[in-house]
């Protein structure tokens, strides 16, 4: 089901609920390697504010994309 746009839908309708909770900012974090996921982000408005490295799960390092969307 890959590039049919279920996850930018999917993303839309939490976003949705997060709205009505007046929950901000909120920020996604995927794998720099994970075109898919940032094209999401990037499709909804949010901001990429740059790659950090984190861990998941702990002691696993991984490099992550850190996109913040003001609500």
């Amino acid at each position: 089901y890959q590039g049919r746009g279920y996850a930018t839908a999917a993303m839309r309708l939490l976003l949705d609920v997060i709205r009505a909770d007046q929950q901000r900012p909120v920020h996604a974090f995927p794998s720099v390697d994970n075109a898919a996921s940032n094209a999401v982000c990037r499709r909804l408005g949010f901001e990429l504010l740059g790659a950090f490295d984190f861990q998941y799960p702990p002691g696993n390092p991984l490099r992550c994309n850190d996109w913040r969307l003001q609500i």
